[in-house]
């Protein structure tokens, strides 16, 4: 039996509700809690630019021999 479309936005409705009332507030709690991409200052620090670790060393292509 063929849903009508009647059904459909009122299934899109009742979605957009359990996100909004589940997800979003657990998101902001999760947020408010702990900071996951760390953007607090530190004031210690005299540059956020991360250097590379170590030399870099050119990749090596594979040839043939002659």
């Amino acid at each position: 039996m063929p849903r009508s479309r009647a059904t459909e936005r009122l299934r899109h409705l009742a979605l957009a509700a359990l996100y909004f009332a589940l997800l979003t507030p657990a998101g902001l709690c999760a947020r408010a809690v702990r900071d996951p991409l760390r953007r607090s200052w530190d004031r210690s620090r005299t540059t956020y630019l991360d250097r590379p670790a170590g030399p870099r060393h050119p990749v090596a292509t594979s040839r043939r021999a002659p």
